[in-house]
């Protein structure tokens, strides 16, 4: 008498968690790509090296993350923070790397 309704709630959770797995592992931290060369990047930061002077880390979203640089001068974002930057491609920092046009 009971089963039936804990099948569909069974069957219920598989399914959400299979839409949250799906959307997570197909999200891209590169949102846009804006008419003056720039591309919007959004999702959860994490440092790499972050000093004084400059800041350089990753901006994930699901399971895929960007490299961004930002400008000298910028205070750091604090780690986890969910932040949205504009950035233009920087392929001497390697694939798939952003420098940010300001700071975060």
């Amino acid at each position: 008498m009971w089963a039936f309704p804990l099948v569909v709630v069974a069957v219920v959770a598989v399914a959400a968690g299979l839409v949250v797995g799906i959307t997570g592992l197909t999200a891209n931290p590169v949102r846009s790509l804006n008419g003056d060369g720039t591309s919007t990047l959004h999702g959860t930061f994490q440092p790499y090296q972050c000093d004084a002077s400059h800041c350089t880390g990753y901006i994930q979203a699901g399971a895929r993350s960007v490299f961004v640089q930002f400008p000298s001068g910028c205070p750091p974002p604090p780690r986890g923070s969910d932040l949205t930057v504009a950035g233009r491609p920087a392929p001497d920092l390697g694939k798939g790397a952003y420098r940010a046009v300001a700071c975060a």
